[in-house]
């Protein structure tokens, strides 16, 4: 991870995670800051945050706004994990994160998760254990 201004960062306590547009990659906050800049991270312990008011934002201006976050404990790679759930996240069709194969499931929370940066898009992968996570959307 690349740091901002030399920030470190407490692994015991949370950090929120969003698509940085200008960069193409994640930025990192904790305690409010930003404290650095990455292509991929993995956190365990994971809710996935929406600011409605944010969203409005969006959909009145039609300009995206950092108001969506994955919000988590850092983790050390496991090449025992399986990351086989995708997530998205689209303010334009969306209120919440969704599961990419059913966008009618809202996901809240994840065991672990994995961001990635493929191809310059945000990827947002997840352990199998997501089931009992998500909760159907019905319109």
């Amino acid at each position: 991870m690349e740091s901002n201004k030399n920030r470190g960062i407490d692994k015991s306590k949370p950090v929120k995670v969003y698509w940085n547009l200008q960069r193409n990659c994640y930025s990192v906050q904790q305690n409010g800051l930003v404290v650095g800049y990455t292509d991929h991270i993995e956190l365990r312990d994971v809710t996935f945050k929406v600011s409605e008011a944010g969203r409005q934002r969006v959909l009145k201006e039609r300009r995206k706004n950092v108001h969506a976050f994955i919000v988590g404990y850092l983790d050390d790679w496991d090449a025992d994990r399986f990351w086989d759930v995708k997530i998205v996240y689209n303010p334009y069709k969306y209120d919440s994160f969704r599961l990419w194969t059913d966008d009618r499931t809202t996901v809240k929370s994840s065991e672990a998760v994995a961001l990635r940066t493929i191809d310059g898009k945000s990827r947002i992968l997840s352990e199998r254990r997501i089931g009992t996570h998500c909760v159907s959307y019905l319109a």
